[in-house]
């Protein structure tokens, strides 16, 4: 296991090396994608997602639960407007859903 540190969670947290691995890949393609304050952004929600999971008693996090939650986080595009009113909501339960890790549909 190795620790890993992510934002919004003041303790370091046990995760495999794949999974750690993983995180490190997700972040650094962010980065350099979409730039820095997507990664920032990126690495709260995971952040965020793992101190609940933490919460609810999960000792560490593996290779598979650290998939479901960067594979499912999504950010809001540069170029797309702040959802306002409906897509306020819409936008909402999304993003409670991608806390507890469940797929999203479009």
């Amino acid at each position: 296991m190795e620790l890993i540190t992510v934002a919004g969670h003041p303790e370091p947290v046990k995760a495999s090396p794949v999974a750690a691995r993983l995180l490190r890949e997700k972040l650094e393609d962010t980065r350099e994608k979409r730039g820095v304050d997507a990664a920032n952004r990126l690495e709260a929600l995971v952040g965020e997602r793992i101190g609940s999971l933490l919460a609810a008693g999960t000792p560490s996090i593996d290779v598979a639960t650290m998939r479901s939650i960067v594979d499912y986080i999504e950010l809001p595009s540069e170029d797309e407007p702040e959802p306002t009113g409906l897509g306020r909501a819409v936008q909402g339960l999304k993003d409670k859903l991608a806390q507890r890790g469940g797929p999203i549909g479009g």
